[in-house]
């Protein structure tokens, strides 16, 4: 077999480039599996030099299981390899192997095998990995066309097997469209951590008293301030985003009340 043909059958099973793979069989002497190595562990160094860089473009996958429903975030470096089959693949992978609850390192491994010939870093940036709610739960998901934005959403109904779970699906899908759409953070008011609440009272009063305002009048205004912040970042509080005149928990109540239901939403992710 000519060194051509030698090039060309390396890249095909490494997805190296061509220079690469005429160094790696000169340095090792046309042998194969050993240039193969070489190419490896060549990646591995090359991995270890990108790993400082950013990843802020990727692609969000969901996958669901007969009991778990799991989103995951690969991140890459650019749109472009988030846009390849290969990248794509990745990532689909990697989610199935997240909705399995695989461990980190079974995971960390598949990224190490494929990332060199991406020649990016990639990382797994967020995952989710939900167990199905006993009863009659549902859990519906959203990712938005840039395939980087993305919620699921679980809703659990009173009754044992309501039948309206095909209702409760749609509901749900709308309330993760929601949630990416006006980036939620936490379901409800109760849920938002004394610590954020204390920092944007921080910031409030920081910038009140820029402009003049009487320690009085902040402390007056401060509910008021901290109950917007809510409203505009909790879930359940915002406005309903095809109907203003709506809260989500208003028209939630009122799908419930339509479906014959007592329904909770129990938990949401957004990445």
């Amino acid at each position: 077999m000519s060194l051509a043909q030698d090039i060309k059958q390396l890249r095909q099973k490494t997805g190296a480039g061509m220079l690469d793979c005429r160094k790696a069989l000169q340095e090792n002497n046309g042998d194969m599996e050993q240039a193969i190595t070489y190419l490896r562990k060549k990646g591995l160094a090359d991995m270890a030099k990108r790993s400082g860089r950013e990843t802020n473009e990727g692609r969000v996958v969901i996958k669901s299981t007969a009991d778990t429903t799991a989103m995951s975030f690969l991140g890459c470096e650019t749109d472009f390899v988030a846009k390849t089959p290969e990248f794509i693949k990745l990532a689909e992978d990697v989610a199935t192997l997240v909705s399995e609850n695989a461990d980190e390192d079974k995971i960390k491994t598949l990224i190490t095998e494929v990332a060199p010939k991406l020649g990016e870093n990639v990382t797994l940036k967020q995952k989710e990995a939900w167990k199905k709610a006993e009863g009659c739960a549902v859990v519906g998901s959203y990712i938005h066309s840039d395939n980087k934005k993305a919620a699921m959403v679980e809703i659990v109904c009173g009754k044992e097997n309501c039948g309206n779970t095909d209702k409760m699906q749609t509901l749900a899908k709308e309330l993760s469209l929601q949630a990416v759409g006006m980036i939620a953070s936490w379901l409800e008011e109760k849920d938002v951590p004394k610590d954020v609440l204390e920092k944007e009272q921080e910031v409030f009063t920081a910038q009140a008293k820029n402009e003049g305002k009487p320690d009085m009048a902040i402390e007056k205004m401060m509910p008021g301030k901290l109950k917007k912040f809510c409203k505009e970042n909790c879930l359940m509080e915002q406005q309903y985003i095809k109907d203003s005149k709506l809260s989500v928990k208003d028209y939630f109540e009122a799908q419930a009340k339509e479906i014959g239901c007592e329904l909770k939403v129990t938990r949401f992710a957004r990445f």
